[in-house]
């Protein structure tokens, strides 16, 4: 294989691993999140609550699976 298909493959399953780990990843740490703001207020949470609980995991959640898929791949390349 020459350099071009081996830095494609590493880009392209990188990728590929890290769109199939979000959405896992980011239901963890969304219920992870609400359960400590609900315990932390000793009350359930609004909507609106939840809804900017969801964006903070999103965001988490996105910076955590791309780090892991690239650096995962690249103890195989």
């Amino acid at each position: 294989m020459d350099e071009t298909s081996i830095q494609l493959w590493y880009w392209g399953s990188s990728l590929v691993l890290a769109v199939l780990l979000f959405f896992p990843v980011e239901k963890m740490l969304w219920v992870k999140r609400v359960r400590s703001t609900e315990r932390r207020l000793k009350r359930e949470t609004s909507l609106e609550e939840r809804d900017e609980e969801r964006r903070k995991a999103r965001s988490i959640a996105g910076i955590i699976v791309i780090s892991f898929s690239f650096l995962f791949n690249y103890t195989f390349f």
